[in-house]
């Protein structure tokens, strides 16, 4: 993608729009269906006993109230998934480091908050773009203009806090230093790519090819551990609740008028994914602290 944006045929924003919906749609929110399966497995494994109703209720509780912080007061919103998403990042692509420590929280937190920096700092002439077609976005131009001016400030604090974290955690974790190496040239390639693909691009790269086929892959490792589920109970599983998720968002968005064009399709799809990942970020940390405790590795 990055090749063919700077040297041959740049793609047009309506294009790289449906790449991220079919992205969405084939990755992103599969890779979070699996949540009530990750959620009966633990149960079993504690031996405690699994109740759908609690699981049902305390996962769209946990939706439902996000989406209303984040109609009713978008900014506090933005914050809350900034921290969450940061960390759900972090653990999930530093999955093989003891996240569990406090060392290795900050670094979780440090990393996720660099992807994100880099995806909406690093482009936000289009970011800007697209908050400000909304009216929430205009209420709040003075706090976005004040971003604009200073992004190259945030985005190089977030990198020092990021390196600061790297030192800290890997100054006392001597026994695997190779992990430092392969640690720092996946989080090169991944902070080069990001940055010099467009943003809806940089957001596809990230999201889809590297953070939801991650995730899916770890998911599927982790039922075939000891074969708790048949592989087609899983698939099946992953269907029939990105499908629901999928007709949830369509309905919300149709009603919102927000398919009006590709770019409120964006904005749209993101808000979208980030209420879905309000009850996804705990299942998922439940999922890999259990393997953490059990020293599994995928």
């Amino acid at each position: 993608m990055l090749i063919n944006q700077t040297y041959f045929y740049p793609l047009s924003l309506q294009v790289q729009t449906y790449i991220f919906l079919a992205g969405v749609v084939i990755c992103g929110i599969p890779h979070g269906a699996a949540d009530l399966l990750i959620s009966v497995k633990e149960a079993n494994d504690r031996k405690v006993p699994f109740s759908h109703l609690n699981f049902f209720s305390k996962y769209l509780g946990r939706l439902l109230a996000f989406l209303a912080l984040l109609l009713l007061l978008p900014f506090v919103g933005l914050i809350v998934f900034i921290i969450i998403g940061s960390f759900h990042f972090g653990e999930t692509d530093l999955n093989r480091l003891d996240t569990d420590s406090i060392k290795g929280s900050f670094l979780s937190f440090s990393y996720g908050l660099v992807v994100i920096s880099v995806i909406v700092l690093g482009h936000f002439q289009e970011v800007k773009t697209l908050l400000l077609l909304f009216q929430s976005g205009q209420n709040h131009a003075h706090l976005i203009n004040w971003v604009d001016r200073y992004k190259v400030v945030m985005l190089s604090i977030s990198l020092i806090l990021f390196f600061s974290t790297v030192f800290i955690y890997f100054l006392g974790n001597t026994e695997n230093p190779e992990s430092s190496g392969e640690f720092l040239v996946d989080f090169s390639v991944l902070v080069f790519i990001t940055f010099n693909l467009p943003m809806i691009l940089g957001l596809t790269f990230y999201f889809i090819f590297w953070h939801s086929i991650l995730s899916i892959k770890n998911i599927v490792a982790y039922f075939n551990k000891d074969n708790y589920f048949p592989f087609m109970v899983i698939i099946r599983q992953i269907c029939f609740y990105s499908f629901l998720a999928i007709i949830g968002i369509l309905l919300f968005g149709i009603t919102g008028f927000m398919f009006l064009n590709s770019s409120t399709m964006v904005i749209y799809m993101i808000l979208g994914l980030a209420v879905l990942t309000a009850p996804h970020i705990n299942i998922m940390h439940i999922m890999y602290k259990g393997i953490r405790i059990r020293g599994e590795q995928f």
